[in-house]
């Protein structure tokens, strides 16, 4: 997902009704939020690349599957709530101290140039959190190269784990695009992707908070995965306002918070464990 009051990249008919006709959308929302942050130099000059995953030449399996999980089908009364784009001083500290407040447990899937720049405002604050990798740049990894695309993931991924002391397993693409390299680049990392069951309506709800909190608490489900923001436009400090009613709301409806690791592995009959482990510890393929 991207900050708002950024340029949303054009796309033509045909690349719209492609995606349209994948189905993919988690919760009905495939390209939520607008703009895209600008990319760095090494990316401009990044050609074209195609929309297909299948049609990307020479490219080897890592002999792995990647799984693609937007919500997860449980019995129990588990939601894993999620945040996109930070970390940044507008609000990544204001959601972290809700969920130091409230005992709650969430994941972040941040943009690693972000992450390199703000260190300092998650330092010591993410032991309950699981980190997932959102791109280095906020990038579009279904228009990228193969080199490129993993040159992104990677940058992110080497970041986190020298900041965090933690190794991701989950990739957020932004705008759950799918498409291109993004499979590829996830499976070389030993990643599955996570996408969203349930978007935080703050564009839509920003001057209604008390709808906002509603539609949140009434519409999840055992197993849904929430998509909120702690980073951008001024409709999402209103949803970070609202980040304690809307716990509150659904622990009055008996809901139970975890990361989205835990949730996985919940659904899958283990217990919740830590709040990165992976169901499967693949192995990854290094590169230089």
């Amino acid at each position: 997902m991207s900050d708002a009051g950024s340029e949303r990249r054009t796309e033509g008919p045909g690349r719209r009704r492609l995606i349209k006709g994948l189905g993919l959308a988690a919760g009905g929302v495939l390209a939520a939020g607008a703009g895209v942050v600008a990319e760095e130099a090494w990316q401009e000059k990044d050609p074209p690349a195609p929309a297909s995953a299948a049609s990307v030449d020479s490219w080897q399996p890592p002999g792995r599957q990647v799984d693609v999980v937007w919500a997860v089908d449980t019995a129990q009364r588990l939601v894993a709530l999620t945040f996109d784009d930070g970390p940044m001083e507008r609000w990544t500290p204001q959601v972290l101290d809700t969920l130091d407040a409230e005992k709650v447990p969430a994941t972040f899937f941040v943009v690693g140039s972000r992450l390199v720049r703000a260190a300092r405002l998650v330092h010591g604050r993410l032991g309950r959190h699981e980190i997932g990798n959102h791109t280095w740049k906020h990038d579009d990894l279904s228009r990228m190269s193969h080199r490129n695309a993993f040159r992104s993931i990677h940058r992110t991924h080497t970041a986190i784990k020298e900041i965090t002391g933690r190794e991701p397993v989950l990739l957020r693409p932004p705008w759950g695009r799918l498409g291109g390299t993004t499979l590829h680049v996830a499976a070389e990392h030993g990643y599955d992707l996570a996408l969203w069951s349930l978007l935080v309506q703050d564009h839509r709800l920003g001057r209604r908070p008390a709808e906002l909190v509603e539609t949140v608490v009434d519409n999840t489900r055992p197993g849904t995965i929430v998509l909120a923001h702690d980073v951008g436009a001024p409709s999402r400090r209103i949803a970070v306002q609202q980040l304690p009613a809307i716990i509150r709301g659904l622990r009055g409806k008996g809901f139970e918070f975890v990361t989205v690791s835990q949730l996985r592995a919940a659904a899958a009959g283990g217990a919740k464990g830590a709040p990165g482990a992976p169901i499967n510890a693949p192995s990854r393929r290094a590169r230089p």
